[in-house]
C-alpha cells in the first residue's frame, strides 16, 4: 500500500469518527463531565440524557436515511450531492427539536409525561437548540450552495465549550483543546478527499458559531 493510500484511508477514518451525526453525542458527554449539574456516571440522570441524544441524533437520523435510500429520495448514504442532503435534514432538525421539547418540557407530546427527564440540565435545552439552528442554517444554505456540515458541527462543539465555560467547575481547556483539534482534522480530511472546497468549509465554520450561539442565546438570555 503507497502512502498516499494511507493517507486517504487515514482521511476517510477520520471523515467518518467525526461525522456530524456523532457530534452531539460528544457534546452531551461534555455537559455532563464539566456542568455543576453534574451527575456520578452511573447515574440514570447520567445515563438518560446521553441516551436520548443518541436516539434523536443517530439511531432515528440513521433509520430515516436509509428509508429514504430505499424509497430513492437520495442516490446514496454518504450523501454527496448537495440535493440529497435536503430531506434529512428537514427530518434530523424535526428529531433534534423533538429532543428539545422533551428536555424542556420534561415530557414527551405523545406519551406524555416522562419524570426521569425532570432532571433536566439547561445546558441541553442550550445544545439541542443550538443543533437544531445549525441544522436550520445548513439546510437554507443547502437549498442553493453545498456546505461542509462537518465544519458546522465541528466548530459548533468549540462554540458549546466555550459557552459551557462559565457555569463549569473545573476547568475546560483538555475540551476547548481537543474539540479545536477535531475542527482541524475535520476541515483537513474533508478538503484531503475533495468533499468540499475551502469556501465551503469557511461557510460551515460560520454556521456553527451562528447556530450555538443562537441556542445558547435563546435559552441564557445572553447579550449579543
Amino acid at each position: 500500500m503507497s502512502l498516499q493510500q494511507v493517507i486517504q484511508r487515514f482521511a476517510q477514518g477520520l471523515s467518518i469518527v467525526f461525522h456530524p451525526i456523532f457530534i452531539p453525542m460528544a457534546m452531551a458527554y461534555i455537559i455532563l463531565e464539566t456542568s455543576p449539574f453534574r451527575y456520578p456516571t452511573g447515574d440514570h440522570r447520567f445515563i438518560v440524557p446521553l441516551l436520548l441524544t443518541g436516539i434523536f441524533t443517530i439511531i432515528y437520523p440513521i433509520f430515516m436515511l436509509l428509508i429514504c435510500r430505499g424509497l430513492g429520495l437520495v442516490k446514496s448514504v454518504d450523501l454527496s450531492e448537495r440535493r440529497d442532503r435536503i430531506v434529512p435534514y428537514i427530518a434530523t432538525s424535526s428529531f433534534i427539536f423533538w429532543a428539545y421539547f422533551m428536555m424542556r418540557k420534561g415530557s414527551d407530546p405523545v406519551i406524555g409525561q416522562i419524570d426521569i427527564l425532570t432532571y433536566h440540565n439547561p445546558l441541553f435545552e442550550a445544545m439541542y437548540l443550538g443543533v437544531f439552528f445549525t441544522l436550520v442554517l445548513l439546510l437554507l444554505c443547502t437549498l442553493f450552495w453545498k456546505v461542509s456540515a462537518h465544519s458546522a458541527s465541528s466548530v459548533a462543539l468549540i462554540l458549546l465549550v466555550y459557552h459551557v465555560a462559565p457555569y463549569s467547575n473545573e476547568s475546560v481547556l483538555p475540551w476547548f483543546i481537543a474539540s479545536v483539534l477535531i475542527a482541524g482534522f475535520s476541515a483537513a480530511s474533508r478538503l484531503y478527499l475533495k468533499a468540499h472546497s475551502i469556501e465551503q468549509i469557511i461557510a460551515g465554520w460560520f454556521l456553527g458559531i451562528a447556530g450555538m450561539s443562537l441556542g445558547f442565546y435563546w435559552v441564557f438570555d445572553l447579550a449579543i
